[in-house]
């Protein structure tokens, strides 16, 4: 088992997570998504008006995954009660797209998607589930 620094440490890398939200019908909705953790706090930006978003109004309940996929394997499954809040900031955009695609990449996906109506699902985790095998 991880001590607290190291789950920080984990959590605070450019990992693909898996968010879960609760669907309309009860059931699961699992989506990769990016997030920035920061402080004890994951954020992740969606688009207003989307699943994820109409999901964490109607159940604030969600679930993430953030796995090492190479070995040493490892995984944490978060849980909490997230809430909806404003969408990033520019710099914030472009925080989150270079800490997954690198400066150049990042830059220029920040230009390429301006615009829409994002919001962010905001939360700290309630509950760790964590897998590091033998």
């Amino acid at each position: 088992m991880a001590d607290d620094a190291t789950r920080e440490a984990f959590l605070s890398q450019a990992n693909i997570a898996v968010l879960s939200t609760i669907g309309p019908g009860g059931g699961p909705h699992a989506v990769p998504i990016w997030y920035l953790y920061e402080d004890g706090v994951f954020r992740i930006s969606i688009s207003r008006g989307s699943q994820k978003h109409k999901n964490v109004e109607r159940e604030p309940r969600v679930a993430l995954v953030v796995d090492q996929r190479e070995r040493p394997y490892y995984s944490l499954t978060v849980m909490g009660s997230a809430e909806i809040g404003p969408g990033f900031t520019p710099d914030e955009r472009l925080r989150l797209a270079t800490r997954y695609l690198g400066d150049e990449l990042g830059k220029q996906y920040t230009e390429r998607t301006q615009g829409g109506d994002p919001v962010t699902i905001v939360f700290r985790a309630d509950h760790l589930l964590e897998y590091d095998p033998p």
